[in-house]
């Protein structure tokens, strides 16, 4: 079985497009509802009937209680898992089956997918639920790719390393890092380069979007900002807008690289 488990807040507007992306590519999922006010779990109900939809015991997004609670659902999943939010679209360029029997031929119980930045090229070009969110929205930075801290800060508000890799397994938990970008298993950081997650922070880029990242910053745990962890969640709509025109100066499209181009292809079907 391959199970993938989400958490969210008041995401109505990306959830069709996650939604319709991933259930083809997972028999089963778990949704973590922090809450929502505005019409998500509905479109969970609708989209996804046969997925779980449970309400999360907490008020706020401690980092450790959350790992804790994705956890404690994934120790009750037998097979493959990943732990995503609604922003984070998995990309495969060849079938999951296939990768998954590749990962297991050499003894390995998970790996790590690739972190792709999505900056949108061209915000005056709305993006449809009609049709998949990569084939509408696929430029942007390969976070991977970025090895210089000194050209991570000129971009800004990437990490001084890579942090938007997710692990994708076949262990009875994750057992994760604060926010599950990685973990204390070493396969973790084994990465391999047909598996990637587009992250879908900076695009589309429209009021929707933006109302969406600064939302967070009213569910944070206190203790966790004194920490300085998601602190970016409490940027203003000034700041948001001069690091996406930063971001936008250096992304390129991902059709151009082969492996995105070719999940791309593999992945977006409705």
């Amino acid at each position: 079985m391959r199970t993938v488990i989400c958490h969210f807040y008041n995401e109505e507007y990306l959830l069709p497009w996650w939604l319709k992306h991933h259930l083809p590519m997972f028999d089963y999922g778990v949704l973590i509802d922090h809450g929502s006010t505005d019409n998500s779990a509905d479109i969970c109900r609708q989209l996804a009937p046969n997925w779980r939809l449970v309400r999360s015991r907490l008020t706020h997004f401690d980092a450790y209680q959350t790992d804790l609670e994705v956890m404690n659902y994934e120790q009750e999943l037998v097979g493959w898992k990943i732990a995503l939010t609604v922003s984070e679209f998995l990309m495969s360029s060849v079938p999951l089956s296939q990768l998954e029997s590749y990962l297991k031929d050499m003894g390995r119980i998970g790996c790590a997918a690739s972190g792709m930045l999505v900056i949108d090229e061209n915000p005056d070009i709305e993006a449809s639920h009609d049709l998949p969110l990569p084939l509408q929205k696929h430029h942007g930075i390969d976070d991977n790719a970025i090895t210089s801290q000194e050209e991570r800060i000129a971009i800004g508000n990437i990490g001084l390393q890579p942090t938007r890799n997710r692990f994708f397994h076949n262990n009875a938990v994750g057992q994760y890092y604060p926010g599950r970008h990685s973990s204390f298993l070493p396969d973790s950081s084994f990465r391999v380069l047909n598996l990637m997650v587009f992250v879908y922070h900076y695009a589309p880029w429209n009021a929707q979007t933006i109302k969406r990242k600064m939302q967070i910053g009213t569910k944070l745990d206190a203790k966790d900002v004194a920490r300085g962890w998601g602190v970016h969640h409490l940027r203003d709509e000034a700041t948001l807008q001069n690091d996406y025109l930063r971001k936008k100066e250096v992304a390129f499209d991902f059709m151009k690289y082969e492996h995105a181009r070719d999940a791309i292809a593999l992945n977006c079907k409705y």
